[in-house]
C-alpha cells in the first residue's frame, strides 16, 4: 500500500466512530492551506470545530494559547459562554500545554496551531508547533492534547 491509498477515517476511526482526539489533533496539523475544507468537511460531519493560532515564549505563550481558545471556541460556536463550557475548555487546554512546561519554551519562541472540536457533550484541544532554540538553526516540533467527556452544558 502506498499513503496515498489511505483516507483520513483510516486514521481518525476507533470502533466505527471518530477519535474526537484525534479530530481535534488532525486540525492542530492540517496543512495552513486546507484549513477551511477541514473544518467545513467535520461541520457537515456534525461536529463544531475551529482553528486558531498563538505564538510568544514563556508565560506569554501559555496566556496567548488560552486566550485565543477561549475567543475562538465561543466565536466559533464550538462551546457556549457558559461558565461550565469555559471551564471545560481551560481544563483542556491545560492538559495540551503540560509538555509546555519545559524549561526549553521557556526561553524559546514558539509558533502553536490549535485545533478545537466539539461534538456535545464531549470537547478536545489539540496544539502542535515548533519551538525556536536560541542560537540553533535548529525548530524543536511539540504537540499536546486534552479532552473532557461529557462535561460540556447541553444546549437546547
Amino acid at each position: 500500500m502506498e499513503l496515498s491509498d489511505f483516507s483520513i477515517d483510516d486514521f481518525t476511526i476507533i470502533d466505527g466512530s471518530q477519535s474526537i482526539g484525534k479530530v481535534a489533533v488532525l486540525l492542530s496539523m492540517v496543512n495552513d492551506e486546507f484549513d477551511k475544507e477541514i473544518i467545513d468537511s467535520y461541520k457537515n460531519e456534525g461536529y463544531k470545530a475551529v482553528i486558531t493560532r498563538a505564538g510568544g515564549k514563556g508565560s506569554k505563550l501559555k496566556d496567548k494559547v488560552l486566550r485565543n481558545c477561549l475567543g475562538a471556541a465561543i466565536k466559533g460556536d464550538v462551546i457556549t459562554e457558559s461558565v461550565q463550557d469555559q471551564r471545560i475548555l481551560t481544563r483542556c487546554v491545560e492538559r495540551a500545554m503540560i509538555d509546555f512546561d519545559k524549561p526549553l519554551s521557556g526561553i524559546s519562541g514558539a509558533g502553536i496551531k490549535i485545533g478545537i472540536v466539539s461534538k456535545e457533550p464531549h470537547l478536545a484541544v489539540a496544539l502542535y508547533g515548533k519551538l525556536g532554540i536560541p542560537g540553533l538553526d535548529v525548530d524543536h516540533e511539540i504537540s499536546g492534547m486534552g479532552i473532557h467527556y461529557y462535561g460540556l452544558s447541553q444546549r437546547k
